[in-house]
């Protein structure tokens, strides 16, 4: 799509074609990057600023560890909620746990770039780098969370990095995948860049046209040097995260809403169900989606009727290790 989207709904839907569609030919692998790049472009000096660009995870077990860290997340950005914060931890914790400490970070994906701040002072990394097809995603990282020396961010494809082999210890991607229309290519960029010994560290939300965890269990059962660690399914934490956010909190997620759209009642209604979509609205239990505000409640009642997009609802979680030959 040329130019830039105006309504944040024309990119939600912009990139549910992306998500569901499966490419048959090169061309349309490039069409489906072009949208994902034109979507994330449009309302990357707005939105996703300084903001994880994840759904969130609640579970009060992972919240007492991570509490238990000498970590200020506020030292680094002081307008992100508890549950993005989580998720990022809980991707990584196993490796905390073990003080895997003073290695080199990849993020592929690593939106804003945040994401990548935060795992580098938690892991304690000697380096830290992070990948995202979105040229105003990585603009904003580098302004806002650049360290010299030590942490950078550049523009690539998840699917054709432009780095050598075997040159990073830890590669995380987060609810980013879904987005890849050859998700192998991907898999075998991670193996590629891993040394081994190294460890992968991958959280995504199921998509049915994707099916991500199958082909990498395929990607992994092809080789003899990639190892599962860690498996879970973590769909009930993150449930929890969007129930707090958009449910528990629906005041809260109202005023973003008109901090980004206005006050003009019809354009909130058409503009807040994508929000609600992109945030995990409809990831939830259909009779859990019930608000009070009056605008929110045909909204809510709208969503209910809906078929999740993504079939079936999952959110998995995979530490992989690459192992030595």
């Amino acid at each position: 799509m040329n130019g830039e989207l105006k309504k944040y709904s024309q990119i939600v839907r912009q990139l549910g074609f992306a998500v569901k569609h499966q490419c048959l030919n090169e061309s349309e692998v490039r069409i489906t990057k072009q949208n994902v790049l034109d979507g994330y472009n449009s309302w990357a000096h707005k939105a996703y600023n300084k903001a994880f660009l994840n759904w969130g995870l609640w579970d009060k077990k992972v919240y007492n560890e991570y509490s238990k860290l000498d970590f200020n997340f506020s030292t680094i950005c002081n307008i992100q909620d508890i549950y993005a914060q989580l998720l990022i931890y809980y991707l990584i914790s196993p490796l905390i746990k073990k003080q895997l400490y003073s290695k080199r970070l990849l993020e592929i994906g690593c939106g804003n770039g945040i994401g990548v701040r935060v795992c580098s002072e938690l892991l304690k990394t000697r380096y830290a780098l992070g990948v995202d097809l979105v040229p105003k995603l990585t603009h904003n990282a580098n302004s806002n969370f650049y360290k010299e020396n030590s942490i950078n961010y550049i523009s690539s494809d998840a699917e054709n990095l432009p780095l050598a082999n075997e040159s990073f210890d830890i590669v995380t991607n987060l609810e980013s995948s879904h987005l890849y229309p050859q998700i192998e290519h991907f898999f075998s960029e991670v193996e590629r860049i891993l040394i081994p010994g190294g460890f992968f560290c991958y959280a995504d939300i199921h998509i049915d046209e994707k099916n991500q965890e199958k082909r990498l269990e395929a990607f992994i059962n092809s080789r003899k040097n990639l190892k599962v660690i860690q498996k879970n399914n973590i769909t009930k934490m993150v449930r929890s995260a969007i129930y707090e956010r958009i449910i528990t909190r629906e005041n809260e997620f109202y005023l973003h809403a008109q901090s980004l759209f206005g006050q003009e009642p019809q354009i909130l209604l058409t503009e807040i169900p994508a929000l609600a979509e992109a945030m995990g609205l409809s990831f939830l239990p259909w009779w859990k989606i019930r608000f009070k505000t009056p605008l929110l409640q045909p909204i809510g009642k709208n969503i209910r009727k809906r078929t999740y997009w993504g079939g079936k609802k999952c959110f998995f979680y995979y530490l992989i290790q690459k192992v030595f030959e």
